[in-house]
């Protein structure tokens, strides 16, 4: 069965909210020291109202990747600027696989068509965050050929994180 990556409308919001709610946890529940923190992330990034404001946003896009039902999904800020640079370019904010949908290169698959999509948008440059924990985000972004950046240092009520800015010409 053959990958389809679209992208989101307004009609997508509530199944990307269902795929967001479901995903994220299912990768990245463990690295959360206080389930109410990871409640507020997931209303902050995935309720309807935020989903539906970033459809209507022209700077921002979701796309949608299905077989033979959706598996993943990934959201592209088509404009920004890397924090503490002036190097800006596109964000991608997220890419995000099912669990039993990952190591079947649908990620590859995936990272290959937002690449196309900044590239066909005339953009040069594409960036994005990972936590620094999370090792397999790290070899899998840089398998595609990004590299690292900088650093930035966060703190929650609970726990202090650092993220990693990785970036590429494309």
């Amino acid at each position: 069965m053959s990958l389809v990556i679209r992208q989101a409308t307004l009609a997508d919001s509530v199944l990307l909210k269902e795929l967001g709610y479901r995903i994220y946890p299912a990768h990245f529940k463990h690295m959360w020291k206080s389930e109410s923190e990871l409640d507020n992330y997931l209303e902050c990034e995935y309720s309807l109202p935020v989903i539906e404001q970033n459809i209507n946003d022209k700077n921002i896009s979701w796309y949608i990747a299905e077989i033979d039902q959706p598996i993943g999904f990934a959201k592209l800020t088509w404009q920004a600027t890397i924090p503490n640079t002036d190097i800006s370019g596109v964000l991608l904010n997220k890419l995000y696989l099912a669990p039993t949908k990952t190591n079947q290169h649908y990620g590859q698959l995936m990272f290959k068509k937002v690449i196309d999509l900044a590239r066909s948008n005339g953009k040069k440059f594409l960036w994005l965050e990972v936590l620094e924990q999370n090792e397999r985000a790290h070899r899998f972004y840089k398998k595609q050929g990004m590299q690292y950046i900088s650093d930035i240092v966060f703190e929650t009520e609970s726990q202090r994180s650092i993220l990693k800015l990785m970036g590429m010409c494309i």
